[in-house]
């Protein structure tokens, strides 16, 4: 399941400079970039500067992009690399990430409330204890759909490199859901 499918006509006319096509990219893309941001970067103000740094540079560069249908690896790299600088600064100004904020909390009075909001919270506590990358990979693939080869392209990682990643990845997880 590849979020950012966007017909190639869209994206030629995008690049050619037509504002409405632009429009339709944003308005697909945007709310799989904003959830993709805040699981990396950790909470919703974060997140939404980072999409609105993003697209734009995707606006600013959209013309000199040579083949449409790299527009979603292309413009995914964007995120990524904006979502790297980021926590960069997260971390910086903070020296923590905050995912306090991630994710959907459960309906209010629901049978299992308490139950899930501890699951939420492990989950969040262990997802923070990744590296960046590592947690990008892991939103890419889990979240998202994304395969290895196209995790590749977006993080500029040998596919290898992000098979071995995702799996200690997923050991470092596991341990800390256990524990």
């Amino acid at each position: 399941m590849i979020f950012l499918k966007i017909p190639r006509e869209i994206v030629e006319k995008a690049s050619a400079g037509d504002r409405t096509a632009f429009g339709e990219i944003y308005y697909s893309c945007y709310r799989d970039f904003y959830n993709f941001a805040l699981f990396t970067v950790g909470n919703p103000e974060d997140a939404a500067d980072v999409v609105a740094d993003s697209f734009v540079e995707i606006l600013r560069g959209i013309g000199k992009l040579r083949n449409p249908e790299a527009f979603s690896s292309w413009a995914f790299r964007i995120l990524g690399i904006r979502c790297k600088k980021e926590i960069r600064e997260i971390m910086r100004r903070r020296g923590i990430l905050n995912f306090d904020e991630l994710g959907e909390l459960p309906s209010f009075g629901s049978e299992n409330m308490a139950e899930e909001l501890s699951e939420s919270a492990s989950l969040f506590a262990a997802l923070s204890a990744l590296e960046p990358e590592d947690r990008m990979i892991v939103v890419l693939y889990v979240l998202h759909g994304y395969t290895h080869r196209e995790i590749s392209e977006i993080t500029g990682r040998p596919e290898g490199t992000v098979k071995s990643r995702l799996y200690r990845a997923y050991e470092k997880l596991r341990k800390l859901m256990k524990e």
